[in-house]
């Protein structure tokens, strides 16, 4: 399988959990893309840190952007517990469940969250928790571990390979990382910098192809939302000439 590529919410220069950078990111032809959620009273909105509602993208225009493209995913990066209810009942009234995935702070509604159709990605940032994440994918279902890019190593991704697991790695923007992690083929990187990576897979791991979701490729049946294509609409040098559409600017 192809490693996907998401871009992380700020991506190519863009202000982080903007209109624009969901328009950018959705142009370069990413598999998924990353935001970050706080919530207001039943409010959802675009931030990684509590802001002003009213200064921000709420869930609902970002799902308006987003509907369009049924192909790509997002990775909902949660700020607060117990919103993930409100992210996937938002989801389903649009028929795009099967896009939703979810890191941050996610841990206490796994249950919820596969029961209404969305995917969890266990996230760990210190390497002694390793085993702890892989014991908890085994038991729960959960078939992503989100982590630091350190962890993964030939060794670790052999073992985790041989359970059905994935690595995801974030925040992947250096070139001799990303080559490293592409050449392996994880499962995922997220980076600021998805032009970039998009055309270091293609040279490594070969042209445009589907990328399968985590039930498809790791074990198990994937939702119709889980096969991605990969393909961009716009050249990379059209890209990185920043020859974007004009509503990007």
């Amino acid at each position: 399988m192809r490693t996907l590529i998401t871009a992380h919410s700020g991506c190519e220069n863009t202000p982080p959990n903007s209109r624009a950078f969901i328009e950018t990111a959705l142009s370069t032809g990413c598999d998924m893309l990353e935001i970050d959620l706080n919530r207001d009273g039943d409010r959802l909105y675009l931030s990684h840190d509590r802001a002003d509602p009213a200064e921000c993208l709420s869930f609902e225009d970002f799902l308006d952007l987003l509907e369009p493209h049924p192909e790509v995913r997002v990775n909902c990066d949660m700020k607060e517990d117990g919103c993930c209810g409100m992210v996937m009942r938002a989801a389903n009234r649009r028929g795009m469940a099967p896009q939703i995935v979810f890191t941050g702070s996610a841990h206490t509604e796994e249950a919820e969250i596969r029961s209404s159709g969305g995917e969890f990605w266990y996230g760990i940032w210190d390497p002694d928790h390793l085993e702890r994440a892989i014991a908890s994918c085994l038991r729960t279902g959960a078939k992503i571990i989100n982590l630091q890019s350190k962890i993964v190593t030939e060794e670790t991704k052999a073992r985790l390979d041989g359970l059905g697991l994935g690595f995801s790695c974030w925040t992947i923007d250096k070139e001799p990382e990303m080559r490293r992690l592409l050449t392996l083929g994880i499962y995922n990187i997220t980076t600021r910098k998805p032009i970039l990576a998009m055309k270091l897979r293609d040279e490594i791991q070969g042209g445009a192809g589907q990328c399968p979701g985590a039930h498809d490729e790791l074990g198990g049946e994937a939702p119709a939302g889980h096969l991605v294509t990969g393909l961009c609409p716009l050249t990379y040098d059209e890209l990185a000439c920043g020859r974007r559409d004009s509503h990007l600017t």
